[in-house]
């Protein structure tokens, strides 16, 4: 999995949607809690944060799955995203494998949830 190390602002060509947001990496993360713009673009999604002059990019075939979760008694709204491997600064977790088949490995991966800073426009609803 290749993920891209921001230093500046994105490149907004191509850049259909935006969500002012705040980022956690579970279950830890360089990243956590860190506030910026989850940019989803033609090609890829980059997460920046002005204020801490960080943030990273990602490919569309690095998400595994991605879901938007409504409001419940354990989390806020969030938009959730599982990676197919490990996330630079983040603790990774294991799909451990049948212990039965031999040829079957762990597999790494990392979710990431990205929390909208103002949930009352439901702007992550499209």
């Amino acid at each position: 999995m290749t993920v891209i190390v921001l230093r500046s602002a994105p490149d907004t060509t191509g850049i259909r949607f935006s969500l002012d947001a705040r980022v956690v990496c579970v279950p830890d993360s360089s990243y956590a809690n860190i506030t910026g713009t989850l940019y989803v673009g033609e090609q890829r999604v980059s997460f920046y944060s002005l204020h801490k002059k960080i943030g990273f990019s990602l490919n569309y075939q690095n998400i595994v799955i991605h879901a938007v979760v409504r409001s419940s008694t354990d989390d806020e709204p969030h938009l959730y995203c599982q990676l197919d491997g490990p996330f630079p600064g983040c603790q990774s977790s294991v799909n451990g494998a049948n212990e039965s088949d031999e040829d079957s490995e762990d597999e790494e991966f990392a979710e990431l949830k990205f929390y909208p800073s103002d949930t009352s426009q439901r702007k992550y609803n499209v």
